[in-house]
């Protein structure tokens, strides 16, 4: 991505895992670079995570479907639209979606699913969220949660009714308060955040991941391996010290283009499965 106020490469990989108990993989991710140059510098690349819910194939279902019309609506914006409002519009159009799917058919009656969406452009970047998957900025050996978890026992914990060591044990803490797909209205959380430096990280993941990776953890891993290599790696932590959910991360990193004024060739990351 370059402009005249920016350069750099964006460098992403995309994975998940069904870990070590589950039957079937509910999570969905997804990594978006246009083809088209006018296209990217108008509304940059997307990646975005998911974490279904509801029954082996609700959940699927769901999430899949969100990564899919997510993808599809924003990058259909009109040219004169703001793309921060583009990746809310997206958001509240994959919820629609989902909602009008699980009415429409009993098997997949009450699936929802989590969406944690970033965008970044030459210039600015943002995110929307909905749910408990998080989104994380890496740098200098440091990680930063962008995202609020929408769940009961983080509600608690800014009431003051519990406290930080509490609210990671408690038995209620992966209950959610907005979730796409199961309400017809759905607030989104839409933020800017500060723009892409060169040797930021950004980090997307499913609970799976952060349920047991600390982010020290994602900080130190990230910083030290290529996003391919620090993708396995979490995912392997993960297993290790628990793997009883699904786990899915994205790994986008901000890198200098290396010569002054040359062309950066579209890349794409399709999301990608590790065993």
């Amino acid at each position: 991505m370059s402009t005249s106020a920016a350069e750099f490469t964006v460098q992403a990989c995309m994975a998940s895992d069904i870990g070590c108990q589950r039957e079937s993989n509910e999570d969905a991710v997804a990594f978006v670079c246009p083809d088209d140059a006018d296209l990217q510098q108008r509304l940059g690349v997307l990646a975005v995570v998911a974490d279904g819910m509801g029954g082996h194939l609700g959940g699927e279902v769901a999430s899949a479907l969100a990564i899919e019309t997510i993808c599809r609506s924003y990058f259909a914006t009109p040219a004169d639209q703001d793309p921060l409002r583009a990746i809310e519009l997206a958001v509240l159009q994959a919820n629609r979606d989902i909602y009008r799917a699980g009415q429409a058919d009993p098997a997949l009656a009450g699936m929802g699913t989590t969406a944690t969406a970033l965008v970044l452009l030459p210039t600015r970047a943002f995110f929307a969220h909905v749910g408990d998957s998080r989104l994380y900025r890496c740098a200098q050996g440091r990680c930063s949660q962008l995202t609020d978890d929408h769940t009961l026992v983080e509600q608690m914990l800014k009431d003051g009714l519990i406290g930080a060591e509490e609210a990671r044990r408690h038995p209620l803490r992966n209950m959610l308060l907005r979730s796409l797909g199961t309400v017809c209205g759905l607030r989104v959380a839409v933020q800017r955040c500060d723009a892409p430096a060169i040797g930021d990280t950004f980090v997307l993941c499913s609970d799976g991941l952060y349920g047991s990776v600390e982010p020290a953890d994602i900080a130190e891993i990230v910083g030290s391996l290529e996003p391919e290599a620090a993708c396995q790696r979490l995912i392997e932590l993960a297993r290790e010290r628990d793997g009883s959910d699904n786990i899915s991360v994205g790994v986008i990193v901000i890198r200098a283009i290396e010569a002054a004024g040359q062309a950066l060739p579209a890349r794409h990351s399709r999301p990608a499965a590790v065993q």
